[in-house]
């Protein structure tokens, strides 16, 4: 890629072999953590773990009914029921008691049923349970009113997982469904990956805080990267706004290595007499420069730096561009330094309600709102691609068209893929 002040980048290079010479080239070390696991959801699991015993310990019964023998209900039906005598109850207390957990549960002689209750141990002799909605009760006598095949109504030891099965595994995005496994295992503690550490930097004399009453651009790429960090697990440290002023980036992103992992920078990467960041990476001893300058529609003016191993990321400082940047390179990127894979995204097919145009070798993010027509089809409603600075555009919207780089559009008409980034109305 090549980059001169006023003249353009007469060059940007694919974003996808981009991301990958910054992935082979970062050396960051995400550390360990023990932490309770109803505190581990959102985190990433940074071990496998095993169950340590089946699950369930013991044949148990599925639903609230009657344990009986199979084979004493052969032929059952409302005209014709099978007369069973109820010989005693069941309840999950047994298993505190330990009878069921050691397989001494009461045993079951042919002609005789057990009440039993949804996860009791099955007693002995019995192999199914009838649900009481198929029973009627006279005093101690059970009429069946439908047969049971062996197994009917019964969770089997071992069903849900057996000893030395893999629960979770490493780079595992914990989800509350992993816990309640993790739970239902015994175990109480589970190692996962430190939230990675990002710093975050915005750039430009004309930027003043919100919520500040001084004349200027009110900051809201900021903000934007702060929240966007934090909402896929990251811990955030913001350095605040910096004038366009070498000496002071670097000092600032001197400081921003010395806390994080990953930093972020906005402004001042175009090529503008004022985008003086590159300068200022470029002054710091042990800074290589892997991109700058990305087939991105909006966000061309992405790059990225590493700096004794910590990555350096450069985004526009107008909030669509920047997004974009966020998707298509932060997110790959913290997700690969603890090893696993970005959450899938939500896609869904729809039908353009006018055409998109695309610049060949660029890979364009069209803003659209999608809704559901009076014909019950999805429709894509193009909101815009140009105007990285429109904010409303992805809050009006709720999906994005992504274009490959081959492509030059899509036509009126032309069903489509699309990001969802919302609901649709």
């Amino acid at each position: 890629m090549v980059r001169e002040r006023l003249k353009g980048f007469l060059k940007v290079e694919n974003i996808d072999v981009a991301l990958n010479k910054l992935l082979n080239r970062v050396r960051v070390k995400v550390d360990e953590q023990q932490v309770p696991i109803c505190d581990a959801a959102g985190r990433i699991a940074a071990e496998d773990v095993m169950a340590p015993h089946d699950y369930p310990p013991f044949d148990r019964a599925a639903v609230d009914g009657y344990a009986v023998r199979s084979s004493d209900t052969f032929g059952a039906s409302p005209s014709n029921p099978a007369l069973l005598k109820c010989v005693g109850t069941i309840d999950v207390s047994v298993i505190k008691s330990r009878i069921s957990a050691l397989g001494r549960s009461p045993g079951l002689r042919e002609g005789e049923a057990y009440l039993i209750f949804t996860g009791a141990p099955i007693p002995k002799g019995a192999d199914a349970v009838v649900p009481l909605e198929n029973t009627i009760v006279r005093g101690n006598d059970i009429l069946v009113l439908a047969q049971v095949p062996p197994l009917a109504n019964v969770s089997r030891r071992g069903e849900d997982f057996r000893s030395g099965d893999v629960i979770l595994r490493k780079g595992t995005l914990i989800m509350p469904w992993h816990v309640a496994a993790l739970a239902q295992a015994n175990i109480s503690h589970i190692k996962v990956y430190r939230p990675v550490r990002i710093a975050v930097v915005n750039t430009g004399d004309e930027l003043v805080e919100v919520g500040s009453n001084e004349p200027g651009i009110v900051n809201s790429a900021g903000p934007l990267i702060m929240s966007y960090a934090k909402l896929i697990g990251c811990e955030v440290v913001g350095l605040g706004i910096v004038r366009d002023n070498i000496r002071e980036i670097k000092e600032v992103i001197e400081r921003g290595l010395n806390v994080a992992d990953v930093i972020v920078i906005t402004g001042g990467s175009s090529v503008g007499s004022r985008d003086v960041v590159p300068e200022a990476l470029s002054s710091i001893k042990g800074a290589e420069l892997i991109f700058h300058g990305v087939n991105l529609r909006p966000g061309r003016t992405a790059g990225a730096y590493v700096i004794n191993g910590k990555p350096v990321l450069m985004f526009s400082g107008l909030p669509v561009a920047c997004f974009v940047g966020l998707e298509v390179i932060l997110k790959p990127l913290i997700y690969y330094l603890l090893g696993a894979h970005p959450p899938p995204k939500v896609r869904t097919r729809a039908v353009l309600t006018r055409r998109v145009v695309n610049v060949i070798g660029y890979r364009s993010f069209y803003r659209v709102r999608v809704f559901r027509g009076n014909d019950g089809r999805l429709y894509a409603e193009p909101l815009r691609l140009t105007g990285s600075g429109i904010i409303s555009s992805l809050i009006k919207g709720n999906a994005i068209l992504i274009i490959p780089e081959d492509i030059e559009g899509f036509d009126e008409g032309a069903e489509v893929e699309i990001e969802l980034i919302g609901t649709i109305d």
